[in-house]
């Protein structure tokens, strides 16, 4: 039986954010982080648990999650 993988990516948009900070100060696992350019960046991606708020909360609509859905056989 194969299991069933869920991972999410963040997108940022850095054309469209204004570095306002609302997604680092929201993201409840700390994976979005600002960096030295002023602009937000996952630092840990893979402890995203697709939670959706980081975008829900940008103002402007520069950050997206996306689920992929990932399959891997048992052994």
């Amino acid at each position: 039986m194969a299991q069933d993988l869920h991972l999410p990516k963040v997108e940022i948009c850095k054309e469209a954010c204004i570095s306002c900070t609302a997604c680092d100060d929201a993201c409840p696992t700390d994976v979005i982080r600002m960096g030295k350019d002023g602009y937000p960046f996952a630092m840990y991606e893979e402890d995203c648990q697709g939670c959706f708020i980081c975008e829900w909360d940008c103002p402007v609509g520069a950050i997206k999650i996306r689920i992929t859905r990932w399959y891997e056989a048992e052994e």
